[in-house]
């Protein structure tokens, strides 16, 4: 199987169908042509240790179409910690309208996504060389984002601290990440209502599953009371 090849677009949109996502030809040949800028770069630069079209398809595009049904078409997203691009550049071609910021700390990986962003002449989406914590202090980005978006944090509770000052009111943080058990979900209720964020808060987990791949998935969405 080859990048961009008819196998790999099935893949990808047969597997987005799976998870609620109507993925158009179109769409999935923009994912191509990012996965080929992304292992050329990587011959240079550390972008990514999944190199396999099958693995590239399946750990970076589709899992990142798995928060597209909980995104409205023309929201405002923010991806922390984006890397290569994931999961904010699969959902903003995905998703009609959206104005997506990609954040990254690491300014060769901010170069790259501008370099692709000109290349798939896309509108409406920037790459940012920033902190999120850094993003969060500015007085201008305060309650500008409806959805924030990240497959990279660590640490659970400074994530939140630093994202919930972007986040619109009746918004939501996503984080993307694996199997999450009945007690991690209860400490994360307790982490959650103990860094000083809104009452009215919900925190729930959506399990999802990829092709080929035997463990599930979590999507964990903390919402912002309006």
């Amino acid at each position: 199987m080859d990048i961009g090849s008819p196998e790999w677009s099935h893949l990808l949109i047969d597997g987005a169908a799976a998870l609620g996502v109507t993925l158009q030809p179109d769409h999935a040949r923009l994912f191509a042509r990012h996965a080929a800028e992304l292992l050329k770069w990587n011959a240079v630069t550390n972008l990514t240790a999944i190199t396999q079209p099958e693995a590239v398809a399946l750990n970076h595009f589709l899992d990142s179409l798995a928060p597209a049904r909980f995104i409205a078409p023309r929201s405002a997203l923010l991806d922390v910690g984006t890397g290569g691009g994931f999961p904010g550049m699969p959902l903003h071609i995905a998703i009609g309208g959206l104005q997506t910021v990609l954040l990254d700390a690491v300014r060769k990986k901010v170069s790259f996504l501008r370099h692709v962003i000109r290349e798939l002449a896309l509108s409406g989406i920037e790459a940012r060389h920033q902190r999120v914590e850094d993003l969060g202090r500015r007085v201008d980005y305060r309650h500008t984002f409806d959805v924030v978006t990240s497959r990279a944090f660590s640490a659970l509770a400074p994530f939140l601290r630093a994202a919930w000052p972007l986040l619109r009111p009746g918004g939501c943080v996503i984080m993307l990440k694996g199997h999450v058990p009945a007690e991690e979900m209860d400490a994360l209720r307790d982490i959650a209502s103990g860094v000083g964020l809104d009452e009215g808060m919900a925190v729930e987990r959506v399990g999802y599953s990829l092709p080929g791949m035997k463990h599930e998935r979590s999507l964990l969405i903390v919402r912002r009371g309006g």
